[in-house]
């Protein structure tokens, strides 16, 4: 088991080299564990408000990976699937 970095870059599976400064991470959420709306509402005017992360690349047209992580319910997402001709 790799316990450190050190001991990582011994085994060549990190590289400091490859370090780069990210720009942060924004946290939206309730504390009430109420699923809503204003939540994911919220989320994406965060993620606008960062626009050179908001997934827009220098092109104006690429991404760059940023977004959104959400839960969406096991039931919900099955029972879409399937109205779309998928089988989850």
């Amino acid at each position: 088991m790799i316990k450190n970095l050190d001991q990582a870059y011994k085994l060549g599976l990190y590289d400091p080299s490859h370090e780069r400064d990210n720009c942060g991470v924004g946290l939206i959420a309730t504390k009430n564990k109420v699923a809503t709306r204003e939540v994911v509402t919220k989320a994406v005017d965060a993620l606008k408000a960062i626009w050179h992360r908001g997934a827009v690349d220098a092109d104006g047209k690429t991404g760059d990976g940023a977004g959104l992580m959400i839960e969406i319910p096991q039931l919900f997402f099955k029972e879409h699937a399937r109205d779309t001709g998928h089988e989850p």
